[in-house]
């Protein structure tokens, strides 16, 4: 079982607080400090238990630390490293981030981290479109793939430490090339990212000439677009340290884009069958349950009838089981979910208790994937 006497955390938002409330969880700290840009978040992370302590400065923080955790967007991580570098790091102390992209601030650390001080790249796939350390959860990386991209001639002993950690918090460990990940993460996320991003721009502004865009969007439309909810000083980050891989995809994309605009001036409906049939065959394939590069969304559609007193009735429902329900929203636009009430919760099994709950009481529900 691993151990550190202290843990330290430069950021302490969703996926910081999380760490923490899961290494304390699972037994790897009772020693959790933590600085953040954001002090009133910070106090809240501490007033919460969420940590031990609010250190007042990066050297205050990483001092006798044995394992440091940079979970800030990837071009804050790689300026703290630089400072890092120059402050005198307790013997054998590792150190890892929580970043997106990899290629780029695994190549500075290798340059840069001194000697007996191992810098393991880390991508915890898992994440929310909530932020702050109010939406951290210990079971956040529960069943997540949790990427270690290690350089050349690390040191074994800090690599196989790090991997049993992030094992004790239940998370499967990866290990990647971090090049390979960036391509791959690109495809996945990235890419997906810009694309409802740009979906959702062009929405909004056709919204402005007719506000029944908004109205209408608020089905399908809103479900598909979510991961544009992200922070866009992560994203843009995201952007700069992945250029390559981003633009040679986003060049695919728009041959992909031309092919299909010829497919409808042209009437050609074998194409677009065999393209609609062999895209909802792949996507089918996936693995429903399994946490990947975007957030994952637990979510149940109830059918219900609307009238007073009908939300209280369902949301009192699972609070008498304990289960905690995240949001709940009233769908206007069905055309691609059955139900009226959207249902979202933090976790699959508290998504499959909700479930069974109210088909046990009767009620007509639809879990989503």
């Amino acid at each position: 079982m691993i151990h550190f006497n202290k843990i330290a955390i430069v950021g302490c938002g969703l996926i910081g607080g999380s760490l923490a409330l899961s290494l304390r969880l699972h037994g790897v700290s009772n020693q959790i400090h933590a600085v953040d840009v954001d002090r009133q978040g910070l106090q809240q992370a501490l007033s919460l238990g969420v940590i031990d302590h609010a250190a007042d400065s990066l050297e205050e923080l990483v001092t006798d630390a044995d394992l440091i955790i940079l979970a800030v967007p990837v071009q804050q991580a790689i300026s703290l490293l630089e400072k890092l570098a120059e402050l005198p790091l307790k013997k054998g102390c590792i150190v890892t981030d929580a970043a997106s992209t990899k290629k780029e601030i695994c190549e500075f650390a290798h340059n840069r981290m001194p000697e007996g001080i191992s810098f393991i790249g880390g991508h915890p796939m898992a994440g929310s479109e909530r932020t702050g350390v109010l939406a951290a959860s210990p079971r956040l990386f529960e069943n997540a793939v949790y990427v270690l991209t290690p350089s050349p001639g690390q040191d074994p002993i800090a690599v196989e430490t790090l991997r049993k950690t992030f094992e004790q918090i239940r998370a499967h460990v990866l290990f990647m090339d971090p090049l390979e990940h960036d391509r791959i993460t690109a495809a996945v996320s990235h890419v997906p990212h810009l694309v409802a991003g740009l979906l959702v721009d062009q929405v909004a502004d056709l919204d402005l000439e007719n506000r029944l865009y908004s109205q209408l969007a608020a089905g399908g439309f809103r479900d598909v677009t979510r991961i544009a909810s992200g922070s866009p000083v992560m994203w843009r980050d995201i952007v700069l340290t992945n250029k390559e891989p981003i633009l040679q995809l986003l060049k695919d994309w728009n041959h992909r884009v031309a092919q299909w605009i010829e497919w409808i001036e042209s009437t050609d409906v074998a194409n677009m069958e065999s393209f609609f049939t062999r895209t909802r065959d792949w996507r089918d394939a996936l693995p429903a349950k399994a946490k990947g590069a975007a957030a994952n969304y637990y979510e149940i559609a109830l059918d219900v009838e609307d009238k007073p007193g009908i939300i209280a009735n369902v949301t009192t429902v699972l609070g008498q089981h304990q289960i905690n329900l995240r949001n709940i929203t009233i769908l206007e636009n069905r055309e691609e979910i059955n139900g009226q009430l959207l249902l979202s919760f933090a976790s699959c099994s508290e998504q499959g208790e909700a479930l069974r709950v109210l088909q046990e009481l009767g009620y007509k529900v639809f879990a989503l994937e």
